[in-house]
């Protein structure tokens, strides 16, 4: 019986990575030979070549190139898993429906990694490191609106704001007049305005994109972010200012330039800046580190004062005089101004950025969004529209009924991608399956949205093997994974399909294999204070039983067992004890405990139930050796480890 869960084990992830494959991976120095003097051996019909072996010795993971005995060391393993494979293959494991399951599962969660690390992240790190190196300063009026916003909110929000970009093209109102007039608010606070010098990395990706794309003085379209809609000016570009590393001394309150006054003198006197860090800075975060705050750029999160006044600072001088800001007073030192000594350094650098920044995130909803743009998903707004006013006008009609309100619009396409397209027809069979409680003029765009993204991660393997044909050597090399794996759990590891009888005549031929040692039967008495402990024990000594202490209240853990299958500290004081003793206490897990021994159980032979799962674990080699003899047998195995020799030449002949 196959179960999804059999293949979610740590062990079994484990198995399959160390399974040998037939992918493609780079090979040492080798002599090239003709094809039929590199036969290394034969299974069944299959010719196995020099090439096979050594591919798949490099696919275990090996890092360096193996010796020719290694090699010939690995040839009858390898013979063996190909004929696992053939023997597979011939019952079926490949065509089974639960196994094809779980390789397009791991397929498609693949695919978004390889999506990732081979297309996207270089991708985007190359538009990330060409930004890096500019500020932009800009100012947006700001039309706040849901991201599951109703169409008819959606389109009101869009002319609005096309209204504004009307009024500022005519020359009739400035972005400030704008974002006075248009800009949404929030606890009083107009949402648009002017904005800070900052980099990439900063803002959300839309509204990056809308700004890098830009010239100087151009007034961008709506910008849809999850905030709204936006109207961007870009106002000036400039070379980036290298980020400073800063210390400081700071005084919370505002307006106390006297004092720091006096701590400036101080510094020019000659008192070491430490002494005065920890003696009157109040950012205490950083009096442990001297002051040091870390590095400030205008990408940094801080005040725009703040980060003004920091990178106007003259690195060459030792400190600062006082600057006031919006957190207080400070006097600063510049550290060290961030460079690179060569462009590996700074890849490295901007390689970590990147992974912080909200441009870049490992979720299947990033990479979907990613193919969406890049590969020219197709959405049909207009049919969603007519869809969604249609839902809305149902009353309370059920998701179930959903053919009565727009049978007619079925066989229309509602999502188009890369020669796949998602009709009405399956939408409304998505809606029944997943939504099927509601009823329809509950409608929302998350509706549409989920099923976008359901549509699109449903065709993402089979993208990724059409523009990645080299995909499928790793996928294929799993699917071989599952099937190897499987067929050893029916051939040599279920205990469903071992002949008992074997297990007993070796369980009757063996004495002294299978029984117990020298068993205690005791109680472990454990708790968290020993005040509690000491409680437990009088009632013991009292003659309560230790079964008892739970039930009579007492906050402890009580452990019994007369097994054996606990060893090593603290059981080895076991045979110290007598029987009827309580023990010293000790630590066990973090806790204070004590032992009371019961009984010493004599040494006997397990009975058969009891030996089983040894007896089984102990028959596995000898089962798999007879299988896998019955399996060379089949195919008549044949091995060429003389070739090997042949076809290898090490490293060192070239």
């Amino acid at each position: 019986m196959f179960t999804r869960k059999e293949y979610s084990t740590p062990l079994f992830i484990i198995f399959v990575m160390s399974i040998l494959t037939l992918s493609c991976t780079s090979t040492p120095n080798v002599l090239k030979k003709n094809k039929s003097e590199s036969v290394v051996g034969t299974v069944g019909p299959e010719v196995i070549e020099f090439e096979d072996v050594m591919q798949g010795y490099m696919s275990g993971g090996v890092n360096q190139d193996p010796t020719a005995e290694e090699l010939k060391d690995f040839l009858p393993i390898y013979l063996n898993y190909r004929a696992k494979l053939l023997a597979a293959r011939e019952a079926g494991y490949f065509e089974n429906e639960t196994i094809l399951e779980e390789y397009a599962l791991y397929a498609k969660q693949a695919a978004y990694a390889y999506w990732l690390d081979r297309e996207i992240k270089p991708t985007i790190f190359e538009q990330f490191k060409s930004r890096y190196n500019e500020e932009l300063k800009s100012s947006h009026v700001l039309i706040s609106l849901l991201p599951l916003a109703p169409p008819s909110d959606t389109l009101a929000a869009y002319n609005r704001i096309m209204e504004a970009r009307e009024l500022f093209l005519s020359g009739e109102k400035t972005m400030s007049e704008l974002n006075e007039e248009y800009s949404s608010t929030r606890n009083g606070q107009l949402m648009g305005g002017d904005l800070p010098w900052f980099s990439v990395g900063v803002t959300v990706g839309a509204f990056e994109d809308a700004l890098y794309a830009l010239d100087e003085g151009e007034l961008s379209m709506p910008v849809r972010t999850q905030f709204g809609y936006h109207l961007i000016h870009l106002e000036e570009r400039r070379e980036r200012t290298p980020a400073r590393n800063v210390s400081h001394i700071f005084i919370s309150r505002r307006g106390d330039i006297e004092k720091m006054d006096d701590l400036y003198e101080q510094l020019e006197q000659g008192t070491p800046w430490m002494n005065l860090v920890a003696e009157f800075s109040e950012d205490r975060a950083s009096v442990s580190n001297e002051g040091n705050i870390g590095w400030v750029s205008y990408s940094s999160r801080y005040d725009q004062a703040f980060v003004d006044s920091v990178m106007n600072l003259d690195p060459s001088l030792p400190y600062s005089r006082p600057i006031e800001s919006t957190y207080g007073v400070h006097i600063f030192r510049v550290d060290s101004v961030q460079t690179f000594n060569n462009e590996a350094e700074k890849d490295e650098f901007l390689t970590q950025e990147l992974d912080k920044s909200s441009n870049f995130e490992r979720s299947n909803e990033f990479v979907l969004n990613w193919l969406s743009e890049q590969y020219n998903l197709r959405v049909n707004t207009e049919l969603i529209t007519d869809l969604t006013n249609s839902f809305t006008s149902a009353d309370s009609l059920p998701v179930t009924q959903v053919l009565d309100v727009a049978e007619n619009l079925t066989s229309d396409t509602l999502f188009s991608f890369q020669g796949n397209i998602a009709s009405v027809a399956d939408f409304y069979d998505y809606l029944i399956e997943t939504h099927s409680n509601k009823v329809l003029n509950q409608v929302q765009s998350s509706w549409f949205s989920d099923y976008q993204e359901y549509f699109l991660d449903a065709g993402l393997a089979n993208l990724t093997l059409n523009v990645f044909p080299e995909f499928s050597a790793q996928t294929d090399s799993y699917h071989r994974g599952l099937v190897v794996y499987q067929i050893n759990e029916d051939s040599v590891w279920s205990s469903v399909t071992v002949d008992s009888t074997l297990l007993m005549d070796r369980y009757l031929s063996n004495n002294t294999d299978y029984q117990f040692e020298t068993r205690y039967y005791y109680h472990l008495v454990s708790a968290r204070y020993d005040s509690t402990l000491k409680k437990a024990e009088d009632f013991i000594v009292q003659g309560g039983h230790p079964d008892s202490l739970r039930a009579n209240d007492f906050p402890v853990a009580v452990m019994s067992d007369s097994t054996g299958i606990f060893q090593g500290e603290p059981f080895t004081r076991l045979a110290e004890m007598e029987v009827g003793n309580i023990s010293e206490y000790f630590t066990y897990n973090n806790r204070k405990a004590f032992f009371i021994l019961n009984d010493v159980l004599p040494a006997r032979k397990m009975t058969f139930d009891e030996a089983f799962n040894r007896l089984l674990s102990d028959y596995q080699p000898i089962r798999e050796e007879k299988w896998l003899q019955r399996l060379r047998n089949k195919y008549q195995i044949q091995a060429f480890p003389e070739v090997i020799d042949e076809n290898f030449v090490s490293s060192d002949l070239n």
